[in-house]
């Protein structure tokens, strides 16, 4: 690679880390973190040994990181640095498949800024670490494919089903990925390489994954279709809404889906559809309800048919008459500004239940007004598995109304007035929040989260507002102090 290349990856890489550092978490992040920092590995239930690899991460991180607000940092860096070796090697396996360094490395950079890609990155999401596991997994199985020497060979393959099998206990739907590759690799690949040798190395690839996932169940006593059917359980979503929410994956740049179908002849286009197809049909079948998230599978594909469409697209308007040179200069302008544009697409679309630059500048506020205080915290599983990793020195409490939060955080649980009764020369600070979805939902006149909390419904206490931070269009906190009546 020379000085050029070098510089033009830096620049990406740079780019991509500023567009993708927006300090703002789903649901669920905080809760493993708190998993992994304070809980042992012994009392994981069903739901967070699905996914054991990536707390197993967490928590081997965490031990170099530490807690607070600056580990929280560095672990979100991490995964961000995780993201980008993702994008790394699925461009080294479409180097291999695509037979076009060029088309390889656009198709790259299309990833790299697609909505979804820069969503996941500074996340500590399950799904990053799977990623690069099973990208790795792909690699190592196109390697073997083209390695002639038979025990190298080999080799490469019983490495593909252990970095399969790495993704899949970071979380149980990467597999999806790696076989839908497949499919398309057997379907329309079959001319590049061997269809019996394609065959026998995916059958060698799945024995091992087979034989090591068995071993995770019975190990780890896992049901494996927990996950699906407690999601089908809970929340309930139209099919059509479903499909809707592909369009979150690649934002502005899906308008180019539909100009890479007139590319329907050339085996790229019909390789990706193939794989894209047979990456979601599981998904869409099995699940009840999606997450623009669980949609991770298929954005390898996305971004070569997005790449299809702009290449379509090109041919349009050299067509026109125009220059070569000024039409790279407008493609270049053009995709900046989509890429921009998709940033203002997820933030109108998609959810995120916690701002860290609000809490942020909320507890440097409470430390200039009050220096002996404890704060009670209404939502358990997000907001207070994230404040007790990043203050670990506070005094934090869980207030939360859900059966089973006593058992969750027994620790730091407080359940009714009297308990509050030993704090009487403390001040109490209690902080609530409420988000877009209550505004639209409730016009400021409800709150969502806000009720999950008996602090609200007791009649002997009184809360007074003295504090509040945030954007109601995105999320608003607001602290209250505590009087017992």
């Amino acid at each position: 690679m020379n000085v050029k290349n070098i510089v033009f990856s830096l620049v990406l890489a740079s780019f991509f880390l500023i567009l993708s550092y927006d300090r703002l978490y789903q649901w669920d992040e905080p809760f493993y973190i708190y998993n992994a920092a304070f809980v042992p590995a012994s009392d994981y239930g069903t739901f967070l040994t699905a996914k054991y690899g990536h707390l197993f991460l967490l928590k081997t991180f965490i031990g170099l990181t530490g807690t607070g607000l600056d580990a929280i940092f560095y672990l979100n860096l991490i995964y961000a640095s995780m993201v980008l070796c993702f994008v790394f090697v699925s461009f080294m396996v479409l180097r291999d498949i695509m037979g076009n360094e060029n088309n390889a490395l656009y198709a790259a950079i299309v990833l790299m800024f697609l909505p979804l890609t820069l969503f996941i990155s500074f996340k500590t999401l399950s799904e990053v670490p799977a990623l690069l596991f099973v990208s790795l997994s792909m690699l190592s199985y196109v390697s073997g494919l083209k390695e002639v020497h038979r025990v190298r060979s080999i080799v490469l393959l019983l490495l593909s089903g252990i970095l399969l099998f790495f993704g899949t206990l970071c979380r149980l739907d990467a597999s999806v990925m790696f076989f839908s590759f497949f499919v398309a690799m057997v379907t329309i690949r079959n001319d590049k390489f061997d269809i019996r040798k394609m065959f026998s190395s995916f059958v060698v690839v799945c024995m091992v994954f087979s034989t090591l996932v068995l071993s995770e169940i019975v190990l780890l006593n896992i049901n494996p279709f927990y996950l699906a059917f407690e999601v089908n359980e809970i929340w309930h979503s139209p099919f059509y809404a479903n499909l809707l929410r592909l369009g979150y994956v690649g934002g502005i740049f899906s308008l180019f889906i539909a100009l890479s179908m007139f590319n329907y002849k050339e085996t790229d286009f019909k390789f990706a559809l193939i794989w894209f197809m047979a990456a979601n049909i599981p998904i869409l079948i099995l699940i009840d309800y999606i997450n623009i998230r669980h949609y991770y599978c298929c954005i390898v594909p996305f971004s070569i048919l997005v790449l299809m469409g702009s290449k379509e697209l090109f041919k349009i308007a050299k067509r026109s008459g125009l220059d070569e040179k000024p039409i790279k200069t407008g493609f270049a302008c053009l995709f900046v500004l989509m890429v921009v544009g998709n940033m203002f697409f997820m933030e109108a679309f998609v959810e995120n239940e916690l701002d860290e630059r609000a809490y942020t500048h909320i507890f440097k506020e409470i430390d200039a007004l009050y220096s002996d205080r404890i704060i009670l915290i209404p939502y358990a599983f997000v907001d207070y598995s994230f404040l007790k990793f990043a203050f670990p020195d506070e005094e934090i409490f869980n207030v939360q109304s859900i059966e089973g939060t006593e058992e969750e955080y027994s620790g730091d649980y407080l359940g009714d007035t009297g308990s509050l009764e030993q704090f009487n020369d403390t001040t109490i600070l209690y902080i609530s929040w409420r988000s877009r979805r209550d505004h639209l939902l409730f016009k400021d006149e409800e709150y969502g989260t806000y009720n999950y909390s008996w602090i609200t419904r007791d009649p002997r206490i009184e809360l007074t507002k003295v504090l509040e931070e945030g954007d109601i269009r995105r999320i608003r906190y607001e602290v209250y102090s505590v009087r017992i009546t």
